[in-house]
Parts: structure tokens; sequence; C-alpha cells
């Protein structure tokens, strides 16, 4: 089980190409949804730790 101190926020501030993915995904998710969706992207604060942080995927 993940707990919150094992992850950080990524750092996209190099990578405005990214940042861009992720914010036309939102739109694409809201028109979809009709709701507003916000995506926030995380990194694993160990090198070790690969798995997917993905919402189901390591339950």
């Amino acid at each position: 089980m993940s707990t919150r101190n094992e992850y950080e926020y990524a750092d996209l501030n190099d990578k405005p190409e990214l940042v861009d993915e992720i914010v036309e995904l939102e739109r694409r998710l809201h028109k979809q949804t009709g709701r507003s969706v916000t995506l926030i992207a995380y990194a694993r604060t160990d090198a070790e730790g690969e798995e997917s942080c993905r919402a189901g995927l390591n339950d």
C-alpha cells in the first residue's frame, strides 16, 4: 500500500510540451464528462519504485 510521502510532484518545469498534453487531456475529459477535471502529475520519491501510481492498478 502506498503512502503520501512515497510521491512528490513531478518536475515538469523544463517540459512545457508535457504540460500542454496534460492540459489538453483535461479539456477532453471535461468535454466528455461535462465536469471539470484536474490531473496532477506525481513521481515516486525512491528511484527503485517504478510501479504505476495509477488508481486501481496496484491494489
